[in-house]
């Protein structure tokens, strides 16, 4: 009967613990503008969304979906956020529930070919400014830039740009994911 008492009371600890870290869950607001004008920009966004969405899972923070607030950053005038500056971003973001911003964009990319003899091939460059503020403390956690380069060859041709962009775009989230996780704090 002990064992029983002691079981219901550690579960019941345990399960209260859970109820007050979830309520402690920083909310993000994941800002993502996609510059790169391709034919694929659909598949570009699908990608990039899911990855985003990847860093800041649903066990450790709120993602809040960031469209609105890039539009009211255009509202304001500013076009380039990448540009932007820190108190201008956190400017929209007044009213809103939010404790953190992760902003992502992806510039366009810059192709280069390469022909040696009868091998051809394409080298797609992508930029992807990165920014992480901390809302509260009003700071960045992160203020950068990724330059990735993606490629594919073939013996007599027949390439498009989009392998060798995804190529880019993978090695973009790559290294986005490893400063996601060290900079972007797990509590408020």
């Amino acid at each position: 009967m002990k064992k029983l008492v002691f079981l219901l009371v550690a579960f019941f600890v345990t399960m209260m613990s859970c109820v007050a870290f979830a309520a402690e869950k920083p909310n993000v607001a994941v800002m993502y503008v996609n510059h790169a004008e391709t034919k694929f920009d659909a598949e570009i966004d699908a990608y990039m969304l899911e990855e985003l969405h990847k860093m800041v899972p649903d066990t450790n923070y709120n993602y809040v979906d960031g469209a609105g607030l890039v539009y009211k950053l255009k509202q304001i005038g500013i076009e380039d956020i990448s540009t932007a500056e820190r108190a201008d971003i956190l400017d929209a973001l007044e009213g809103e529930k939010v404790d953190y911003v992760l902003y992502c964009e992806i510039q366009p990319f810059v192709r280069k070919e390469k022909v040696h003899l009868l091998n051809y091939g394409i080298e797609m460059t992508t930029q992807a400014p990165i920014k992480i503020i901390d809302v509260k403390n009003n700071k960045y956690l992160y203020n950068g830039k990724i330059v990735a380069k993606g490629s594919d060859s073939a013996v007599v041709g027949g390439l498009g740009n989009k392998g060798s962009a995804m190529k880019a775009l993978k090695k973009v989230t790559s290294e986005m994911k490893g400063i996601v996780v060290a900079r972007l704090p797990m509590g408020k």
